[in-house]
């Protein structure tokens, strides 16, 4: 039994060092990414190759921000980085079942989504322009 457990550990261990080994550490970051991913530092190195090239494309757009919408990744990445992988799994069902509405239920959901984040932040609100969709 004991035997068969070592056996299981050393082959998951073995199975995952392909993707271990093709993941980028948080030094081998550039100092503009390592600014811009700043709130996932800690939990960098855990991340997946996948999940690290999603951030990493958000950090090549970082630097084209405004410093108010640069302020606005830096908080969405600390609050992402504080949920449970449970809290992350219901966040990106609910994404992913507001981007199959038709497009203009979408588009209201979205605007509701706004004005409540609006009324819990009203200082942001004030300054941020809902993005328009690349043409």
């Amino acid at each position: 039994m004991r035997l068969t457990y070592s056996a299981t550990l050393l082959a998951v261990f073995l199975l995952s060092l392909p993707a271990l080994a093709s993941a980028q550490a948080w030094i081998e970051l550039s100092p503009q990414q390592q600014q811009a991913l700043a709130p996932l530092s800690g939990e960098w190195n855990s991340l997946s190759e996948k999940q690290q090239k999603h951030f990493i494309g958000i950090a090549k757009r970082y630097q084209r921000l405004t410093p108010l919408q640069q302020q606005r990744v830096h908080e969405r990445l600390a609050r992402w980085s504080k949920l449970t992988p449970a809290q992350r799994q219901l966040v990106r069902e609910k994404y992913k079942s507001i981007n199959q509405l038709p497009p203009e239920k979408r588009e209201a959901v979205k605007q509701t989504l706004r004005e409540r984040h609006a009324r819990k932040h009203p200082a942001a609100a004030s300054a941020v322009q809902p993005a328009t969709p690349a043409k």
